[in-house]
């Protein structure tokens, strides 16, 4: 009886220490490194390239013979419900292929990994995680790529969390001794700050110069609650009074012609201005994507003040867009508009977690 506890007492410390002495994961060592980089590194693109390396070719290149046949096999081409063009990406440096479409408005992925070697049969693998279905479809801003994740390939599943935001989220797992190492999830929260960009007048219009700290105050309040870190409250901006009911009722319901302030894909006034160079996903239209349109008192009188992302359609910029008309909010009600630019400015948290196997 003692030496039966004495024994299993040994395994429970050996198991102990194996735990104790396991090497951090991938996400766990990204995770330190991004701890340590000056808040500065994080308004610029990729900034933990040093360590997570992408593979994918930007140009296109000649297929390999391996590549080749994986991308006209039928068997892979029905899998990812492709009709004409596939991709084909090489885990270097191990067996494992990606075969892959792209579809629709938001950019859906659909894959399938495969094992080839020159000669033998290949192999469908399971991926090493559950991405969500069969055809493992990933839309908008998250993708399956390959990567060199400190030195080791991997399979790299994610990206920015939300289209007009700056966290991203990844799931990781890197190839080892012929198979799927265990995976793991790293997540990054950055700080953004927002900085005037542009503003448009009208001719004559005193409140436009006026009406720039309202605005600014706006696309603040407008960030906040679009990401959850405090409700938008109109009243902010009625300078203790409520608005009269004239003004209250060319919202509700709000003109919706073109060009007036409840059109569901509002152009932002320009007022002239020469359009070209101007980029349409940050600076010259609305998206349709929760705009909120309210009332705001500047310069000794009501305003109508539509506020949102910049963006085509549904799809959102890195740009809070404010307009200003005034009522009945017609497109020629328009007063002035006002461009933010909405940038990371450093990191908030990092945080690595293991996902169960």
């Amino acid at each position: 009886m003692i030496r039966s506890r004495l024994s299993g007492l040994l395994m429970l410390l050996l198991a102990a220490g194996n735990a104790a002495s396991a090497e951090p994961s991938l996400c766990a060592r990204l995770a330190d490194e991004a701890k340590r980089l000056p808040s500065s590194a994080w308004a610029q693109p990729q900034p933990l390239r040093r360590w997570l390396q992408w593979l994918e070719a930007n140009r296109p290149r000649p297929l390999s013979p391996v590549e080749q046949a994986l991308a006209t096999d039928p068997r892979w081409r029905d899998k990812v419900g492709a009709t004409s063009v596939v991709g084909v990406q090489h885990l270097a440096g191990t067996p494992v292929y990606r075969v892959e479409s792209f579809a629709g408005t938001a950019n859906c992925q659909s894959l399938v990994l495969l094992q080839a070697a020159p000669g033998q049969p290949v192999q469908k693998i399971a991926p090493p995680f559950a991405l969500g279905g069969e055809d493992m479809s990933l839309c908008v801003t998250q993708s399956a790529r390959f990567a060199r994740v400190l030195g080791q390939p991997a399979l790299v599943v994610g990206g920015r969390t939300t289209m007009a935001g700056d966290d991203e989220a990844y799931r990781i797992a890197a190839w080892a001794e012929g198979g799927w190492a265990p995976a793991c999830e790293l997540q990054l929260a950055r700080r953004s700050a927002l900085t005037p960009g542009r503003r448009f007048c009208a001719p004559g219009a005193a409140v436009c110069e006026a009406g720039r700290g309202v605005a600014q105050d706006l696309a603040l309040a407008f960030e906040a609650d679009r990401t959850g870190r405090a409700p938008l409250d109109a009243a902010r901006f009625w300078a203790g009074q409520t608005p009269p009911g004239a003004v209250q009722a060319a919202l509700n319901p709000a003109l919706t012609d073109v060009g007036a302030v409840g059109d569901f894909n509002l152009p932002l006034p320009l007022f002239g201005a020469d359009e070209r160079g101007l980029d349409p996903m940050t600076l010259t239209s609305f998206s349709n994507e929760g705009p909120r349109r309210l009332p705001v008192f500047a310069q000794g009188r009501w305003w109508l003040a539509v506020v949102g992302r910049a963006g085509v359609g549904w799809r959102q910029g890195d740009a809070v867009l404010v307009a200003l008309f005034a009522p009945p909010g017609r497109a020629e009600d328009a007063v002035a508009s006002y461009q933010f630019v909405v940038g990371p400015a450093g990191l908030a948290r990092a945080v690595a977690r293991d996902l169960p196997r």
